[in-house]
């Protein structure tokens, strides 16, 4: 009786969507993007992102294009819907993930957001908040540091569109890049 009551809440959740069931969260992404503490390099190689739940690649394998690889890909993140995902790297290692959020991030929600993202021991640092100019748009730095891993610098972005819609992205990366400036 307990095996079919099991089996029946599975499939109520494959049914309904059920938060979680094959969805991924931004501390799954960043762990697979960062690598172990002691790791002489700053960031996995591309087989930790085979394994996100859920995901869903163009191809089995980073393409080259000009000097990096890419490679791209649909990810449902837990809690929140259908989102895509960009990373970007050499041959061996990671240079960064870029997360296409399916919702509107709310920039003075952003603390709660990473917090039921992340797992509960993961250090979370605001490194940067608003810019001055900042009305509609705009954007936060964040340091996570996840248990084990080394630390990553979240570029967290919602911008609001000219003629309607909005675009809301989280880049990874292993050192705060200089192109997020005010």
């Amino acid at each position: 009786m307990k095996a079919v009551r099991s089996a029946g809440i599975v499939l109520a959740g494959v049914l309904f969507g059920a938060p979680g069931v094959d969805a991924a969260t931004l501390g799954e992404v960043a762990a697979a993007l960062a690598a172990p503490a002691g790791a002489p390099q700053a960031t996995n190689d591309w087989s930790a992102f085979s394994k996100l739940r859920g995901a869903q690649w163009q191809g089995n394998a980073p393409k080259r294009g000009g000097n990096k690889y890419y490679w791209n890909g649909k990810v449902p993140i837990d809690g929140v819907g259908a989102g895509e995902i960009s990373l970007v790297g050499g041959q061996k290692a990671l240079d960064s993930a870029t997360v296409d959020w399916p919702k509107d991030i709310a920039l003075a929600k952003v603390p709660e957001m990473l917090a039921a993202q992340f797992p509960k021991d993961t250090k979370l640092e605001q490194v940067r908040g608003a810019c001055p100019e900042e009305r509609l748009s705009g954007s936060r730095i964040y340091r996570a540091t996840l248990a084990g891993r080394k630390p990553l610098y979240l570029h967290i972005q919602y911008a609001a569109g000219d003629r309607g819609g909005s675009t809301s992205t989280i880049e990874m990366e292993p050192q705060r890049n200089k192109g997020w400036i005010c």
